[in-house]
């Protein structure tokens, strides 16, 4: 008796672990089969305005490409824990220069990324049951209806698998999404995922969006103020190669808006809500919070600034080349 029970628990931590790789409702069963989701850097957490480390001398984030429309589909699945949006790669010879140099990609830097660039790799969402939480990170004990995250690899390393493996893989930005009561004005960056969430809806279907433009899902919101810590990834593996870049200020969504959201259906067939992980401790890490420098960041928080002074500077497949043609022309004359 005793090893048949051994049994029925061995086999049931193997079917969670390859068939429903992880399920938010026991999300204690993590730490059994992912090692690092029980290790002391994780996330979510929760942000404190009083305890973190408020500085005006981080860098502001700079944004590359992030106003220019994808010229190929984005695909969005429902792959039973979310609603994802893959963000097409680069193929063939002349896009993988274009990957190189990242003239053409959506990328972010500054921050405590520093010169580092980060390349987006993909979109997805929380959200609760109820209007009143779905967010997984909390500031000020407060919890938002929905939270968005957008994911970059760090350029130096070629797959997220790989950038899974290093403390500076990877960079997520976190976006709040939150339905007042009484609000009926709906969210306009979010009009093309919210059509493609019809064809979604039960699991492992797909739809593809055209003319998708990453600066959409921030409308106006300030990125010029964050929280910025070292975590980890809040769904197994729950690797710790994370910078995570939180903004407060919060984007108003209507309540038929996240309903969309809510008629998805997980692997099992149920309704796909409360996808968020619990609070993970803080430990002794550092929360730091950027303010805003106001002369400064006006002019280089339009979302065109990075990109054009990026133009502006020669890659290092165009300095060879200027270069070649500047010897050529000393040895003509």
């Amino acid at each position: 008796m005793e090893f048949s029970l051994s049994l029925l628990i061995v086999v049931a931590v193997l079917s969670f672990n390859k068939a429903d790789d992880f399920d938010y409702r026991y999300q204690s069963k993590w730490y059994d089969v992912n090692d690092q989701c029980s290790y002391n850097r994780q996330s979510p957490i929760e942000l404190s305005s009083e305890e973190a480390v408020i500085t005006g001398d981080i860098p502001a984030l700079r944004f590359y490409n992030y106003n220019l429309t994808y010229t190929k589909p984005v695909v969005a699945s429902n792959n039973g824990h979310t609603a994802n949006l893959q963000l097409p790669k680069p193929d063939g010879y002349i896009d993988s220069l274009w990957q190189i140099y990242d003239r053409f990609l959506p990328t972010i830097s500054g921050g405590l990324l520093l010169d580092a660039r980060f390349v987006t790799e993909s979109v997805h969402f929380h959200w609760g049951s109820k209007d009143t939480h779905g967010s997984e990170h909390v500031i000020n004990n407060q919890r938002y209806s929905m939270e968005m995250h957008i994911l970059h690899r760090n350029t130096k390393y070629q797959t997220v698998e790989e950038a899974k493996k290093h403390t500076d893989g990877l960079a997520v930005l976190a976006v709040f999404y939150h339905v007042k009561p009484n609000q009926l004005t709906a969210f306009k960056g979010l009009e093309h995922i919210i059509d493609a969430l019809v064809g979604i809806k039960e699991f492992n279907h797909s739809a593809q969006i055209e003319n998708f433009t990453l600066s959409e899902l921030l409308g106006d919101m300030s990125t010029l103020e964050f929280y910025t810590y070292q975590g980890s990834l809040t769904t197994p593996p729950c690797s710790q190669a994370v910078q995570w870049i939180v903004f407060p200020q919060v984007i108003n969504i209507s309540h038929n808006q996240i309903k969309h959201f809510r008629s998805l259906s997980d692997s099992h067939g149920k309704v796909l809500e409360n996808n968020y992980r619990h609070l993970q401790p803080k430990g002794p890490r550092k929360v730091f919070y950027r303010q805003k420098h106001s002369l400064i960041d006006d002019v280089i928080s339009s979302p065109n600034f990075w990109t054009v002074m990026d133009k502006l500077k020669p890659q290092p497949w165009e300095s060879s080349i200027i270069m070649k043609a500047l010897t050529n022309n000393n040895n003509n004359n």
